[in-house]
């Protein structure tokens, strides 16, 4: 039986690889600070984000040694000024932790708003290549259409064969970074807050709201 459990940071060492249980590993940083991609100029864009966007530790359903652990969703809520319907067009994660080579299946989602991420509102696949260690700043393409101002995006890793930890800041929180993970025990949706690791996720979502106009032809009959 799989169960939910918290450890330190040992496993960033890999010292726990010979276990075979899941937990919701959270590996420290070592190395400094996280510098993320500047927002791409534009009129009608705005950069939707919480926290610092520097990753101290990486959380994530796996076991020590990355081959098991999936599902993992990871979720936070914002609110964007722009008055919608508006689309996600960009985001930028980090990737704290992946040390499984059969990883193939990785996802940006968004989800409708409320107490915790609702109805799923678009996904987009990003592959084997959006999964790999380190900072990612990927097109959302086609865009995700949103609606309200606010909403929920972040990603989903389906695989069960497979673990990772996306990155985490430790400064902030505003309560809104969720995660779910069941090979842990977390079947259901909950606040990094409510497990013991408070933060905000380290992921930010570019949304635009130029409405593109259908070409139009004149014609006489």
């Amino acid at each position: 039986m799989r169960k939910f459990a918290i450890v330190g940071c040992i496993l960033l060492l890999g010292l726990a690889a010979a276990t075979a249980e899941n937990r919701l590993n959270n590996p420290a940083a070592t190395g400094g600070g996280v510098g993320l991609p500047p927002v791409p100029n534009g009129e009608a864009t705005e950069a939707l984000f919480r926290g610092d966007m520097i990753a101290e530790i990486g959380l994530g359903c796996s076991n020590g040694s990355g081959t098991s652990g999936g599902p993992n969703d990871w979720a936070v809520g914002v609110t964007a000024t722009l008055t919608p319907p508006f689309g996600i067009i960009q985001t930028t994660y980090n990737v704290f932790t992946n040390v499984s080579p059969s990883l193939s299946q990785f996802t940006f989602k968004a989800w409708a708003p409320g107490s915790s991420p609702g109805a799923e509102l678009g996904a987009r696949a990003f592959g084997a290549a959006g999964a790999s260690q380190g900072n990612h700043t990927v097109a959302v393409s086609p865009a995700i259409t949103i609606t309200t101002p606010s909403l929920y995006f972040g990603f989903y890793q389906a695989q069960t064969a497979a673990g990772m930890r996306l990155g985490e800041d430790t400064t902030t929180s505003t309560g809104t970074s969720f995660i779910r993970a069941p090979g842990c025990g977390l079947s259901g949706w909950g606040t990094v807050d409510s497990i013991g690791y408070p933060g905000n996720w380290v992921m930010r979502a570019i949304v635009d709201d130029t409405i593109p106009v259908e070409l139009m032809s004149i014609g006489i009959e």
